[in-house]
């Protein structure tokens, strides 16, 4: 079942409230146990993906980790986010995974699903990881059957980023967290009378496609991980009909625009341009969309329109595990211990990935978060009331990426009428998580 979220996901549990805009009040935690010192000499390979920013905070967690644990050596693998996951299943069929791993929901039950993952209750039990700093739900967002497979390290939420200061000099009102597919269909026409694009083109994105679907009681796929789909085909050509009216009537970017725009840097997006008003992305990353797009323009966050019965934000995880099969494992355990426990490493961590699922990283990085940081869970305290958990995804998943973007693109073009390709979706996606259980 869907993984409800009381206020310890964003607030309590990660010890951290914000009082008006920007403000944060922060709840006092005990210190941080890290275990037992690594017993070294040791080589642990830790793998992530990200960019600049995300690999600077990470190798400095990891020389702090080095420079107190003499003989053990973290060798560091990273690479942006597909060419991580495109090498990562390789090397487990070659038997050359990394000791430490990252995953999403998305991934994790292409390694859970054959044992490839260490339960790390039974590595807490040891006493080489704390989880007691983590809220049950976020220790039940990183289960996967009866395991404890990945430890949450930072919970977004895909959300309506806007540019607030274009929707002021246009005239319109901003999105508030309430609103409906209608208000932004609205809000669009207002802002095309000032020459401005409502949103980016949306119909290619897996999570808001998820969203959309929680919203009306489903999900993409069976919530227990099994290979089965938790949709039809008219629920898809319900969501690439709602995009495709609203490009059509100008009032969104194009396919073709969207299209050129895969892969290119922020700075060349039509969000980033001010050609469109609203992008939805994940919540911590408004941080680094803030600082690319200047002061001169102030982003804001607010929920994804209510476009299904309910209104609904779907949180997404990012999570580190630890390979079952390391001849390190011990060691590797720590460095995960380290990563999310220690005082230091938590206040250079930040919210790079989002509200950490430890409640002690609050009071490490009390007196660090700029203002921004405070917009991001100030969004979070507003909406945790209708968050829930995305759940793991089944194996062979990881299809439905790229099939959407194909078939949204295609929609978009006028290549597929969006009955159609909600008959694809659903006939590919399926035959895609079938063939690999």
């Amino acid at each position: 079942m869907t993984q409800h979220i009381d206020r310890r996901l964003f607030l309590q549990a990660s010890g951290a409230t914000v009082a008006g805009a920007g403000l944060l009040a922060l709840a006092a935690c005990a210190p941080a146990t890290n275990g037992p010192a690594a017993s070294g000499p040791s080589r642990v390979r830790v793998a992530w993906w990200g960019g600049d920013v995300r690999h600077a905070k990470f190798n400095g967690i990891y020389d702090l980790f080095e420079a107190q644990n003499d003989g053990v050596t973290i060798e560091r693998e990273f690479a942006d986010f597909n060419s991580y996951f495109e090498r990562l299943p390789t090397q487990f069929a070659g038997g050359n995974a990394p000791d430490v791993f990252h995953v999403t929901e998305r991934q994790v039950a292409d390694y859970a699903s054959r044992g490839q993952i260490a339960d790390l209750e039974a590595l807490a039990d040891q006493g080489l990881i704390d989880l007691s700093y983590f809220s049950p739900q976020s220790l039940d967002a990183g289960r996967y059957g009866d395991r404890l497979v990945m430890l949450l390290v930072g919970a977004t939420i895909p959300a309506t980023m806007y540019n607030q200061t274009v929707f002021e000099n246009a005239g319109v009102a901003t999105p508030e967290n309430d609103w409906t597919w209608n208000d932004l269909y609205s809000a669009s026409e207002q802002l095309a009378q000032s020459g401005v694009l409502g949103s980016t083109y949306q119909a290619i994105s897996t999570p808001l496609f998820d969203t959309f679907l929680n919203q009306n009681g489903k999900s993409l796929f069976a919530p227990d991980a099994s290979p089965e789909l938790n949709f039809a085909a008219s629920d898809a050509e319900e969501w690439f009909t709602l995009w495709k009216d609203l490009q059509d009537a100008g009032l969104c970017q194009t396919a073709e625009s969207s299209a050129e725009q895969q892969g290119a840097p922020f700075e060349d997006t039509s969000f980033a341009r001010g050609e469109a008003a609203m992008h939805v992305q994940n919540s911590n990353q408004l941080v680094t969309f803030q600082t690319a797009i200047g002061a001169e323009n102030q982003l804001r966050l607010s929920a994804f329109p209510q476009m299904g019965a309910q209104q609904l934000s779907l949180v997404i995880g990012s999570y580190v595990c630890v390979n079952e099969g390391s001849q390190v494992k011990e060691d590797a355990a720590r460095i995960v211990d380290f990563f999310v426990n220690d005082p230091e490493a938590n206040r250079i961590f930040g919210l790079e990935l989002g509200t950490p699922g430890n409640s002690n990283w609050s009071e490490a990085v009390a007196g660090d978060l700029a203002e921004v940081d405070g917009r991001v869970l100030e969004f979070a305290d507003a909406v945790e009331s209708q968050s829930v958990f995305a759940t793991p995804r089944p194996a062979g998943s990881a299809r439905g990426e790229s099939l959407l973007i194909e078939l949204g693109l295609a929609v978009g073009f006028g290549q597929l009428t969006a009955a159609e390709a909600g008959n694809r979706l659903v006939d590919e996606l399926s035959d895609s998580i079938q063939q690999a259980s």
